[in-house]
This record gives C-alpha cells, sequence and structure tokens, in this order.
C-alpha cells in the first residue's frame, strides 16, 4: 500500500511554508525542490517523469483538497500558484499531524526523540479531536494515570464503562495479566448511555503511527479482544472498528481504499483535523 509521491511533495511543500513563514510561488517552489531543473523544461531522462513546475503544480492541487476536506482546520491560504502558511497562535492538530508525519523525512539531530514524543501525544489528539466533535473519548493505553484513569487494566475498564453509561459488567477471567489496552488506543461515544442496558455504538480507535502498509493489520486484527471481556455490554455488534493515521490519504488508489474502509473508519490527518475543528 503506497502513496503518490505528490504527498510527500505536497507534505514538504507545507512544511517550507511553515518554516519559511512567507507566501511561496510555484517559481519559488520549483527552485527549491528542483534546483538543478528550471520552469517547464521537460527532463532528458524519462524515469524523472512530469515536469518539475507540473508536480509542484500537482503538489499545490492537493493542498488545496485538503484545505476543502479539513475546511476550518487547515492552516494555509494556498491557490493553484502559490501557498502561504496563516499565523499560528495556538495548537493547531493539522500542523502537529504534519510534523509528526514528515519527521520521517529526517533532518533534525534529535529526530527519534521527537518521534516518540509525538507517537505519545498522538492518541491525545485523537481523543481530543473526538471530543471537539461532541463524543465523549477517553484513551485507555498507558500511561493511564496522567490521562485520569486507573493504572491496573481492571478498574480502568470499569471507570470507562460509567463513564460511557455502558451497562456492561467486566469479567476479570478473561483479563491476562499482560493485557495493556485490547487492541484498542482511544474510545468513543457519540451519546453516552442511560446505564440501563448495555448494547450502546461505541468506537474502537487503534491508532497507527507506522509504515502505512500496517494501518489495515492494525485495525483489522484484535477487532474482537475487547469485546471479548464483557458480558450485558459492548457486545461486538455494536462496537466500530476505527484506525486513526498521521498520513493523509485523500488520494490513495481506490482499491487500498476500498480496503481499509472494509477494515473499519478511517481518520486520516485531513479527517482528525476536521473532526478536532467541528
Amino acid at each position: 500500500m503506497t502513496l503518490p509521491e505528490t504527498v510527500d511533495l505536497c507534505d514538504a511543500v507545507e512544511l517550507a511554508a511553515l518554516t519559511l513563514k512567507k507566501g511561496l510561488s510555484v517559481t519559488d517552489l520549483t527552485r527549491l525542490f528542483f534546483p538543478s531543473q528550471h520552469g517547464d523544461e521537460v527532463p532528458t531522462d524519462p524515469r524523472d517523469g512530469a515536469p518539475p513546475e507540473m508536480k509542484i503544480r500537482d503538489a499545490l492541487g492537493l493542498a488545496s483538497t485538503r484545505s476543502a476536506a479539513c475546511v476550518s482546520g487547515y492552516p494555509f491560504e494556498v491557490t493553484e500558484r502559490s501557498i502561504k502558511a496563516e499565523r499560528i497562535i495556538a495548537f493547531n492538530p493539522y500542523v502537529f499531524l504534519l510534523l509528526g508525519r514528515t519527521l520521517n523525512f529526517g533532518g533534525p539531530e534529535n529526530a527519534e526523540g521527537l518521534l516518540r514524543a509525538f507517537r505519545k501525544h498522538f492518541e491525545d489528539v485523537v481523543c481530543w479531536a473526538m471530543r471537539n466533535a461532541g463524543f465523549a473519548s477517553e484513551v485507555l493505553s498507558e500511561p493511564r494515570a496522567a490521562r485520569g484513569l486507573p493504572v491496573s487494566i481492571g478498574p480502568a475498564l470499569r471507570e470507562l464503562a460509567a463513564r460511557f453509561g455502558e451497562a456492561a459488567t467486566l469479567l476479570d477471567e478473561k483479563l491476562e495479566t499482560d493485557d495493556n489496552d485490547l487492541d484498542v488506543d482511544v474510545l468513543a461515544v457519540a451519546v453516552k448511555n442511560n446505564a440501563r442496558r448495555g448494547g450502546w455504538p461505541v468506537f474502537l480507535i487503534q491508532c497507527a503511527t507506522g509504515k502505512l502498509v500496517e494501518l489495515q493489520a492494525k485495525v483489522s486484527e484484535g477487532r474482537s479482544t475487547f469485546s471479548g471481556v464483557w458480558e450485558r455490554g459492548f457486545f461486538e455488534a455494536c462496537c466500530v472498528r476505527a484506525g486513526a493515521t498521521p498520513f493523509d490519504l485523500l488520494i490513495l488508489p481506490e482499491n487500498h481504499w476500498e480496503r481499509l474502509g472494509k477494515a473499519g473508519w478511517i481518520l486520516d490527518r485531513t479527517r482528525i483535523a476536521y473532526l478536532a475543528s467541528s
């Protein structure tokens, strides 16, 4: 499962707009990313593909598509010929996800440490985005104490059931001593239950900050683990499996998107930014 090269180039263009803090035209970006080639010159080697300026235009076209998908959450002013970062005065989830994604490009000496910090806080940003969109949402992953849940998995699960109003009974004998999060990082419900009858719709979100090829497996595997430790509630049929990723999947090839969609609800960068800005 691979993304078109336009996706990485668009990420790089956005990063340049953030870093240079000025408007960048097609010409500026062509000189920045293709310094040895100019304007609309067609590369002599056919393996180079489209002319540099056309590649930049494609990247700006994708940026416009991202802007439309994020609605108010996209932090750039973009046209078919230019891009400029807006003034950012508060936490912006799109910028957070973009920076986390582009750390894989390399650059900073402390990139590995920054990546660890990004992975640690990615789940919190997904949870925060769900809350902004009106969901009741909690992070089940460790560390739990800092996130307002009991450290031990059993008490943490009971607390989640109480917060969601789910009339479910935890089966302690179904828990293993090494259980961490039961293959769920973030949980969310659109509306809290009244705690009278179990069987309320719940979203079980697995966060995936690794390679894109791992996303489908992350969503598909362990989909029954969480529901398997309860009775009288949190039924598997009422659980919607989801996967969150910092990648932008707007132009992922359709066949791959079909496979991901059949695995669960996919929250890519633009969807997370959209939820956060709701």
